[in-house]
Parts: C-alpha cells; sequence; structure tokens
C-alpha cells in the first residue's frame, strides 16, 4: 500500500507538472489519447515512468486554420494494471486484471483529466473572444477488449467552470501491429458535448461579437468531431524509445457552424477565421525507469 501511494503521488505531481508546462490547447486530448493507445498495447501489467520531449504540430486552437509547432513534454505513469497517467490524464481501473474486482477484457473506473482552456492570445483570429478557463474534468471510462480491439466510453464533467460542461467520447482502437520492439496503433472516436461546453468553445455571445467582429452564435449540444489516428512505439534500447502520433478531426454540427471556424455569409457580415479539418502530428524521444 505504501509503495501505491508514493505512486499515486508522484502521478498526481507529474499531472501538476505537466498543467503548468503545457501550452498546447484543443486537441492535446487527441495526443494524450494517441499515447495511451501505444502504451497499453505494450506489455501489460508494468510498472514504470516515461518521461519525453518532442516537437508537435498543432492548431493554434481547436478550430484554427493556422497552425504552430511546440516542444511538449511527454509523461507516462503505469503501476500495473491499477493506476495510468497520460500527460494531463489519470485513470484508476476499479475494474482489471491486476484490480479490486478482476477482469481480463473489461476495465471501468474514475478518471480525472485537465482542460487548458483556450487563451485569447493564442490567436489573432480570438481577439475579442475572451479566454476559456483551465477544467478540471471528472468523469468515468468503460473498456472492453476483444483479440486487437478496445472499444471505449468516456465520460467527463468540469467542476472547475472553465467551460463546465460535460463530454462523452466514445472510441474504438486496434493494436495494427506489435513485436518486441515496434508498436503500432489507430482509433476512430467521436465527442458528444453537451451546450455548455460547446458555448464556451464555439458560441459567440452579443459582447464578443461587437468586439470580435463575428456573428452572434448560440452553440447547442451535438455531436462535435469524429477523429482519425495513428501513434507508434520503436524502441531503440531496454530505455529509450520513440514514440510519434499522427492525427486528424473533423468539426461537426455547431462546432463546424460557428463563426469561430466556419464562413459566414450574412448581408453584414463575410467572415470565418478557422476551418473544420483540423491536422496534429507530434514526435518525442523517450526515457523509461
Amino acid at each position: 500500500m505504501r509503495l501505491g501511494s508514493r505512486i499515486v503521488s508522484v502521478a498526481l505531481c507529474l499531472a501538476a507538472s505537466q498543467a503548468q508546462a503545457q501550452s498546447i490547447d484543443g486537441l492535446l486530448s487527441n495526443v494524450t489519447d494517441t499515447l495511451s493507445d501505444v502504451t497499453d498495447v505494450l506489455i501489460p501489467g508494468i510498472t514504470n515512468i516515461r518521461v519525453g520531449i518532442g516537437p508537435v504540430f498543432s492548431p493554434a486552437y481547436e478550430g484554427s486554420d493556422d497552425y504552430n509547432i511546440k516542444a511538449a513534454p511527454l509523461i507516462s505513469l503505469r503501476y500495473r494494471d491499477l493506476v495510468q497517467v497520460d500527460n494531463n490524464q489519470i485513470r484508476v481501473n476499479v475494474f482489471g486484471s491486476d484490480s479490486l474486482f478482476r477482469s481480463e477484457n473489461f476495465r471501468a473506473g474514475p478518471l480525472v483529466n485537465i482542460d487548458f482552456g483556450r487563451d485569447e492570445s493564442d490567436s489573432l483570429d480570438l481577439a475579442g473572444l475572451g479566454d476559456v478557463g483551465t477544467s478540471i474534468e471528472l468523469g468515468l471510462f468503460a473498456s472492453y477488449s476483444m483479440g486487437p480491439a478496445r472499444l471505449r466510453v468516456r465520460g467527463r464533467q468540469d467542476i472547475a467552470s472553465g467551460h463546465s460542461g460535460l463530454t462523452i467520447t466514445t472510441d474504438l482502437g486496434v493494436a495494427i501491429y506489435r513485436s518486441e520492439r515496434l508498436a503500432v496503433t489507430g482509433s476512430i472516436s467521436t465527442t458528444w458535448a453537451d451546450g455548455n461546453y460547446m458555448d464556451s468553445y464555439f458560441g459567440v455571445t452579443t459582447v464578443q461579437s461587437a468586439s470580435s467582429g463575428l456573428a452572434t452564435f448560440d452553440a447547442t449540444s451535438t455531436f462535435k468531431d469524429i477523429s482519425l489516428a495513428f501513434g507508434g512505439n520503436f524502441a531503440m534500447s531496454s530505455q529509450w524509445a520513440l514514440v510519434g502520433n499522427i492525427g486528424y478531426s473533423k468539426l461537426l454540427g455547431d462546432a463546424k457552424n460557428s463563426p469561430i471556424v466556419a464562413i459566414q455569409e450574412t448581408p453584414t457580415i463575410d467572415q470565418g477565421v478557422g476551418s473544420s479539418n483540423q491536422f496534429l502530428g507530434g514526435l518525442w524521444a523517450v526515457y523509461s525507469f
């Protein structure tokens, strides 16, 4: 129990340091999911900490058509089949192969996720829209694995008044290839978001419209995206590895139709500042200990 408590404490400290250092907003969750998928297909039940850093190519914000390349940390922790930390997310398997309720194929339990929000200073296109604060999301997840495939559902509710919303993500992941040195995964996912979340990231109030020049827009609950991602882990030695991912997301519904994203054609306003097509990629040098 003492070792377990120390591992959990380290996990919380790592997540906190990640929140301080992370400058990538919007699609960070896609990076986290891909890295999690890659790590999950490695040897199950391991206990280790993996840290790394590398360049990430991502939109300036979710819905932007401008891209940045930034150095980003990678933090991953596994404590048997019980505690899992991947960048800004912590999961605890209450059901699992080494958990309170033993199950080889079914995993479920609570999770904590940090959404770092969006700053107006992230892009000139966000001028006049204000900031979306950092959210602490509490939720539950459940997944079922069969052979190389895994189906998973996660629900997360903000409790810190960042976006104040609820999201439910469903994804299907597949271990495409696995050997002693190389693991490759693929996944497809979609996220439903409630009105609070959608309004925070894609809505434009009357005040924001006057400040930004964008049309007013009331974003409602919807499936906001569908995403495809691939990840890989190449072991160069027993401790060093290269981890990479590429991904594509298509914004849907009111996320796609928001004036923050789409071209608006009205008698008085013909302006849109982003794109519903979102691309992402990253490559990290990772050390395990």
